[in-house]
């Protein structure tokens, strides 16, 4: 049995039998779990989908144990992200699997296309899906309309879900305290007893920011920052590298003056679940003085300035050269700076 993090937000599952019952006539089974969010109770629900089909299976002396294929912590909108899902199609069109069991329809597949997409690629592998809630076998010509209507009820359910969590961002935002995770060099904290999140500085992370911005300051490039912030992260062995593209995002991050501009980004399609820059599709909100600032305003101006004028970046030498001549002060700035250009 292996369980390992793919990342901070998701995890997957895979069971496999110790031993592989290979007597003839066995129906080989599988079964599949999933729940959407890592909390508490929720991984108690993914834990015991797991556990649940794991005896049943094992139990039962007509059935041959294939594997218990998990995703949690993933939304059943798009399969492309549900490793084990995927990793259970394919051991399905490899004929390893007779039978697939799963709790509902909506555990399955919250797409419609994908739902009836997948259950046509696994009636073609002569693979079975039984839904338990639902009491229905896939391969039962029966019950082909009466699963296109459950899959589409699920996928009408995230979509009021995803609405009902639109509202809720924005009136989260409207009384100052919006759902958005803590920017580098922060954590979000809630004090037990209040109802507003708050932004605890990590000090940290949080001397890496005052850094950079230290360093754009006084006029260093992206690349010479970068290569300042890695020697840092070699000096202090850590197996952090930073990139320039990392640090100019970091730099014009309202964030590091105390500030908070919401909907940066924003999904158009919840069922694409792809991102794109908020450029008017939804309202923004600007809370001032959300959170204790690391930079001082008058630095986070200078270097705004800088980066949109292109100061720091070194494909625009002549303008960059200019620009240091023009200006000895910031120069200046770097008398106590061992690296200097």
């Amino acid at each position: 049995m292996s369980q390992h993090k793919e990342s901070f937000c998701t995890s997957t599952y895979h069971y496999e039998p110790e031993m592989m019952d290979n007597t003839p006539g066995l129906k080989r089974v599988a079964a599949y779990c999933r729940v959407s969010t890592l909390t508490e109770q929720q991984e108690l629900s993914f834990e015991t989908q797991c556990s649940f089909y794991r005896e049943l299976i094992e139990k039962d002396p007509t059935m041959k144990l294939v594997g218990i294929y998990g995703d949690q912590g993933l939304s059943g909108l798009r399969s492309a992200s549900r490793k084990e899902f995927l990793r259970l199609i394919r051991d399905c069109e490899q004929g390893k699997v007779d039978q697939i069991l799963v709790k509902s329809v909506s555990r399955f597949s919250r797409n419609t296309v994908e739902c009836r997409e997948y259950l046509k690629k696994l009636k073609d592998c002569g693979v079975s899906v039984w839904f338990e809630k639902e009491g229905l076998d896939s391969l039962d010509p029966r019950t082909d309309m009466i699963l296109s209507i459950y899959a589409s009820l699920a996928q009408s359910e995230s979509c009021s879900h995803s609405e009902s969590l639109r509202w809720a961002m924005k009136r989260r935002a409207e009384i100052g305290d919006p759902i958005r995770p803590a920017s580098y060099g922060y954590r979000n904290v809630l004090t037990p007893g209040e109802t507003v999140h708050h932004w605890e500085i990590d000090e940290d992370e949080a001397r890496r920011v005052r850094y950079m911005f230290e360093l754009a300051y006084q006029g260093y490039a992206f690349f010479q920052i970068k290569e300042l912030l890695n020697a840092l992260e070699e000096a202090e062995g850590t197996d952090k590298v930073w990139s320039g593209a990392r640090i100019k995002t970091y730099l014009v991050n309202e964030a590091y003056r105390g500030d908070i501009l919401t909907n940066k980004w924003v999904k158009l399609d919840y069922l694409a679940g792809k991102q794109v820059p908020n450029k008017g599709q939804q309202e923004q909100f600007y809370l001032e003085q959300h959170h204790e600032p690391l930079v001082d305003t008058e630095v986070f101006d200078t270097v705004q300035e800088y980066v949109q004028k292109g100061y720091l970046n070194t494909q625009n030498g002549k303008l960059r050269k200019a620009w240091l001549m023009e200006n000895r002060d910031i120069l200046n700035r770097r008398r106590n700076q061992k690296h200097d250009e």
